[in-house]
């Protein structure tokens, strides 16, 4: 008789695909939101602390915050880093392997369809539908980890408020979704060069208040071509998405820290307070202040 850890795998829309580096990748359908399981933010305190060891009977995803994670399952060893995520699968063993003090969000979770679906549509097709289906390696750097963590924020408020298995489903697998989004490869092209490059910078300097000017002269381009490029190749502007890409460091702020919304502001370029208020609620339709209010729930240090 197989464990039921077994007959749980088989149920599952994995697949192992390997490139030249022999990289695994993990797939799932969402045509279906996943089953959500609990969710939280691990806050380490103590320089000696492991992870425990148990049975893992769910998906586990985990995004670093801070420091390095040291865990391992029945299979592999894994270092995981600041600003990078590890999607564990069900085990006979999880475990940590070596101590450390670490912060990092994690989320438990079932894919959305059972067996019999699952089997029956991989006779039929042996690729996952293209509209409904997700592929992502399974462990790996973000592209942008202030949002995935606002959306683990988000989801872990909605548990605590609402309790809503269906909505939290859903919310779990926007998260999944974005993962997916974030490590997408494209081959290199173009625009995809470029965005990447831009934001780097942006990561680098969010301090400051950048112009597109000064984007456009550190990359070697004329104002007015480098612009044009840019939302060509994106498809939009590079003031709306340096705003983006600001606004995301500063929800990330709100619910991650105690700072008040003037420091906030001027840790990402806004000299005029005034202005932050204004661009955020541009973005978010609501102030900072009841942003962050919204959100203020926590669930820590459960794993």
């Amino acid at each position: 008789m197989p464990s039921l850890l077994r007959k749980i795998r088989l149920g599952y829309m994995i697949k192992y695909l390997s490139g030249e580096n022999m990289e695994k990748h993990l797939e799932f359908d969402l045509s279906c939101p996943v089953q959500y399981r609990w969710s939280g933010k691990y806050v380490g305190k103590d320089a000696g602390w492991q992870h425990m060891e148990r049975q893992l009977v769910d998906y586990e995803l985990i995004v670093m915050e801070k420091g390095t994670l040291y865990i391992e399952d029945e299979w592999e060893r894994y270092e995981v880093k600041e600003g990078q995520y590890l999607l564990m699968e069900p085990t006979d063993r999880q475990r940590g392997y070596r101590p450390s003090k670490c912060r990092f969000y994690w989320m438990h979770f079932l894919p959305g369809r059972d067996r019999a679906e699952v089997l029956e549509k991989n006779r039929r097709n042996d690729e996952i539908n293209s509209k409904t289906g997700i592929r992502f390696p399974k462990t790996g750097i973000l592209k942008n980890i202030d949002r995935i963590f606002v959306l683990m924020k988000q989801l872990q408020d909605s548990d605590l408020r609402y309790m809503d298995p269906m909505y939290n489903g859903y919310l779990a697998s926007v998260i999944l979704e974005e993962l997916a989004n974030q490590c997408d490869q494209k081959g290199g092209k173009e625009e995809d060069s470029l965005r990447s490059r831009v934001d780097e910078f942006i990561l680098n300097h969010m301090s400051e208040n950048l112009s597109v000017g000064e984007l456009a002269g550190h990359f070697g381009y004329h104002e007015k071509y480098f612009s044009a490029l840019f939302k060509e190749n994106t498809g939009q502007s590079v003031k709306k998405y340096t705003d983006a890409r600001k606004m995301e460091r500063a929800k990330y702020l709100l619910l991650n820290t105690d700072a008040m919304v003037g420091e906030i502001a001027g840790s990402i370029g806004f000299e005029d307070v005034q202005n932050f208020y204004h661009v955020f609620k541009k973005y978010t339709e609501c102030t900072p202040t009841e942003f962050r209010e919204q959100y203020c729930k926590k669930k820590e240090n459960n794993i």
